[in-house]
C-alpha cells in the first residue's frame, strides 16, 4: 500500500467555518459556504466524503488517539491511527499556520499515527505521546518511524514564553526586541531526536505558499492509504 499526503490549494477555496475569514458574512452563509467547498474538493479528488474523518485540531489537557473508525467521523481524540489495509479512509485536517504531521512504523505492517502540530499541543507532549502510542500498538522502536512535518509559518510570536513548558521548546525560542519567537521546526527537530527518532526518518516539507507564509489561508490537509 502507498502513503499518500496531499493538500487542497487556495483555488479550492477557504477550508474554515471561522468567523475572521469572513468578516462579512453571516453564520449561515459562512457555513454554506464552508460546506460547499468541502463538497467540491472531494468531489474533485474523487473521494466519498462520508468516508473523511475530521482530525480534532482543539488543545487538550491530555492528548489522546484513537483508530480511525467510519462510525466516527469527529473523534474527540488529537492523533488518529490509520492502519494501511485501510484504502476507503482518508484523514483530513484544516490547518492555515500548522504543520500536519504523519508518523509511520517501518516495520511489516505499517500504522500511520496522524496529528496537527499546533503549539498548544506540542508543548504539552504531542510528539512523545504520538511515539508511544505507535509502539504499544506495533511494538516498532522509535528509530523504526518516519516522519513527516508538513507546512507552517517560519516562526511564531509567543506572546507569553513562560507558558512554553517543554524544555525542548525552550531551546527553540529567540528574542527579538521586545517579542520572542518559536522556530518551531527546530524545537520538533530537538524533540524527536530526544525520542531516539532517526534523524534520516525525519522529512520536513518546506513547500512555500501563500497559506503558510504571509496572509494564512485555511487549507486541507489530507492522509489516506492507496493501492501501489
Amino acid at each position: 500500500m502507498k502513503l499518500n499526503i496531499f493538500y487542497s490549494t487556495t483555488s479550492d477555496g477557504l477550508m474554515s467555518n471561522n468567523k475572521k475569514y469572513y468578516p462579512q458574512l453571516s453564520k449561515e452563509e459562512i457555513n454554506l459556504l464552508y460546506k460547499t467547498n468541502r463538497q467540491r474538493y472531494f468531489q474533485k479528488i474523487n473521494f466519498p466524503e462520508t468516508n473523511v474523518i475530521n482530525l480534532n485540531t482543539n488543545p487538550a489537557k491530555k492528548i489522546t488517539a484513537c483508530f480511525a473508525n467510519l462510525d466516527h467521523l469527529n473523534p474527540k481524540s488529537n492523533i488518529i491511527l490509520l492502519k494501511e489495509n485501510a484504502p476507503n479512509i482518508l484523514v483530513s485536517a484544516e490547518t492555515s499556520t500548522f504543520p500536519f504531521i504523519v508518523a509511520t512504523t517501518t516495520t511489516e505492517k505499517k500504522i500511520s499515527a496522524i496529528t496537527l502540530g499546533t503549539i498548544e499541543n506540542l508543548n504539552n507532549h504531542l510528539l512523545h505521546e504520538l511515539i508511544e502510542v505507535l509502539i504499544q500498538k506495533t511494538n516498532a522502536a522509535p528509530f523504526e518511524i518516519t516522519f513527516y512535518i508538513g507546512p507552517c509559518q517560519d516562526n511564531y510570536e509567543i506572546k507569553n514564553p513562560i507558558l512554553i513548558t517543554n524544555s525542548y521548546w525552550k531551546k527553540a525560542l529567540e528574542k527579538k526586541g521586545n517579542k520572542t519567537y518559536l522556530n518551531l521546526r527546530l524545537a520538533i527537530l530537538n524533540e524527536l531526536i530526544n525520542e531516539i527518532v532517526d534523524p534520516n526518518y525525519i522529512y520536513f516539507d518546506t513547500t512555500k505558499n501563500n497559506s503558510f507564509q504571509g496572509q494564512p489561508f485555511p487549507l486541507l490537509a489530507c492522509c489516506l492509504y492507496t493501492e501501489e
